[in-house]
């Protein structure tokens, strides 16, 4: 009798793990914030517990909701109020604008000058001057901008419009 209450209680916590991640929307772990991402393994441990707590599961199913609940309400908070977004998910950093280098930037997005020239180059970037400008986003991610020598040529360019 108690593998079947295991077995149900794990078959309830797949069952509420997915509509509450239904319901939170789909984001690829690199369009997750830190918020977003500490939410989601808290959901994922306590629908661990659901499945294996035989006496009360309802309380770690509450747990799960009231997690959920207060994710929804802070993407809706923080698609209304940019102050808030700024500090929940964070915010874009300047790492490199035409040639110069923003080491404070860099400490703050807590990656060294070897891990900036590292994802330069998986950009395709092996020679800093084609470069204007880095910007390090929220999500973790770096945004390249090349010199316009470096860009692809568009019909404004060559003025046809």
């Amino acid at each position: 009798m108690n593998i079947l209450q295991v077995i149900l209680s794990a078959l309830c916590s797949i069952v509420a793990l997915f509509i509450i991640t239904k319901i939170l929307g789909d984001k690829q772990i690199s369009q997750m914030s830190m918020f977003d991402y500490i939410i989601g393994i808290s959901i994922g441990s306590i629908a661990a517990e659901m499945a294996t707590d035989l006496e009360d599961p309802e309380h770690s199913l509450t747990a799960m909701v009231v997690f959920g609940l207060v994710s929804f309400v802070v993407s809706i908070i923080t698609n209304k109020s940019i102050k808030l977004r700024k500090i929940l998910t964070g915010r874009s950093l300047i790492i490199m604008d035409k040639g110069v280098i923003y080491r404070e930037n860099l400490r703050k997005a807590r990656i060294d000058l070897s891990d900036f020239l590292t994802l330069s180059r998986i950009a395709g970037y092996f020679n800093l001057s084609q470069i204007q400008t880095a910007i390090f986003e929220h999500n973790g991610n770096i945004s390249f901008l090349p010199v316009s020598t470096e860009r692809p040529l568009t019909p404004a360019d060559m003025n046809i419009c």
